[in-house]
């Protein structure tokens, strides 16, 4: 046998030459094709994965509202994963050690039914809706924010200049947690193949999220979680004599009601350059819109204007509501209300898209699943908002 094989490389060597230079060169080229295969695996991915979840946008059901459904097949490939803990194509599997800053281990969720997770929180917290919403590259997410400040002048021609003042920036640094659901389903359910992967989405998740998140982005205190903008200091001083981060709070007349004239302080009282109609809305609790709901003007029409479409909100003195159920009722002390432009006012940062953990053993029988997501929040212009305080009798 030693002898046989003694031949064999002998015959090799003497067939190929410089067989070492032979097997780099095939080496090369063959990384240089799987390099320029993998960078068009990757964008064809991207483009399929960008195209479905446009598909699945655009996808009504009859009542002008997007569908909720997903595509078959990442119905299919995630309810596999629930299942067996297969990984189809769309599944990335990670394993990370803990740090500060890497992401835990784990399964990510295809990118259609994550976005469409976020697109079913919006409708629960408003905030998403309003606000500006990014997504960070690592857990160090910085938001340069201008603070204006910039002087000019005039000048004939010939004029000498002087230095004019430079605009001013400001820096926030959005808290951030973990937002997490440990949820878990017998074997039996995720064998049966009538297991409804949308219904366990909308149940486990999706609604959950969204209420943790309307909680966090309105009194969140900052610690493992979005920072609220209740939560931010506050002041009655205008604008250019607050420090930045704080929010200008407007009084109201009476402890335990809501006048009209409230309502016009309130608005006017933002500056008209922030005062954009696409991006300006009022943000108040049911009870407090319900109140505001009665009053009128001199001429006996209601200030509130019932939207005729089912996808629009109501106006009030011509810009959008939107309802908070985290937000104080109308009260001693109480915020009631909130107006401002909220792209500018208000910065949720998404660190990482859902990530599932799939864990058949601890508990035989049953599959546990802890989907997770990590998000921040902080006020981001403190001129774009103002808020509507009560006083105290």
């Amino acid at each position: 046998m030693k002898h046989m094989k003694t031949r064999g490389i002998q015959a090799v060597r003497a067939q190929g030459g410089d067989v070492k230079s032979l097997i780099q060169g095939m080496d090369g080229d063959f990384k240089a094709f799987k390099a320029k295969y993998d960078a068009e695996l990757k964008e064809t991915q991207a483009a399929v994965d960008q195209a479905n979840s446009q598909l699945a946008a655009l996808n009504l059901n009859g009542t002008g509202q997007a569908s909720n459904r997903l595509s078959p097949q990442a119905a299919q490939d995630f309810t596999e994963y629930l299942r067996a803990g297969r990984m189809s194509d769309g599944m990335n599997p990670q394993a990370a050690m803990q740090t500060g800053t890497s992401q835990d281990g784990g399964a990510s969720v295809p990118g259609q039914i994550s976005q469409l997770i976020l697109d079913q929180m919006v409708d629960v917290n408003p905030m998403r809706g309003l606000a500006s919403v990014e997504t960070a590259n690592s857990g160090d997410f910085t938001k340069i924010v201008g603070l204006r400040g910039a002087s000019s002048g005039w000048a004939a021609e010939t004029d000498p200049r002087s230095i004019t003042s430079t605009p001013r920036m400001g820096e926030i640094k959005p808290p951030m947690g973990e937002l997490f659901v440990y949820a878990e389903a017998t074997s039996w359910v995720l064998e049966d193949s009538q297991f409804n992967l949308e219904s366990w989405l909308n149940d486990n998740i999706a609604d959950e999220f969204a209420l943790q998140e309307a909680g966090a982005f309105v009194n969140g205190d900052g610690v493992n979680k979005p920072a609220g903008f209740l939560t931010a200091p506050q002041s009655a001083d205008d604008d250019d004599i607050r420090p930045f981060g704080t929010l200008q709070t407007v009084a109201a007349q009476a402890a335990a009601a809501i006048e009209l004239d409230d309502l016009v302080t309130l608005m006017t009282t933002l500056r008209t350059p922030y005062r954009v109609r696409n991006e300006c809305a009022w943000l108040m609790s049911r009870t407090t819109a319900a109140a505001i709901r009665r009053l009128k003007d001199a001429d006996g029409r209601p200030l509130w204007i019932e939207s005729v479409s089912a996808d629009a909100p109501p106006t009030l003195l011509g810009y959008p509501v939107a309802e908070a159920e985290d937000m104080p009722g109308i009260g001693a002390n109480n915020i009631s209300v909130a107006f401002g432009n909220w792209p500018r006012g208000y910065l949720i940062v998404d660190r990482t898209g859902m990530r599932t953990l799939r864990d058949p053993y601890t508990r035989p029988g049953w599959v546990r699943f802890y989907v997770h997501h990590r998000v921040g929040g902080q006020v981001m212009d403190s001129n774009a908002l103002k808020l509507l305080q009560h006083p105290a009798v």
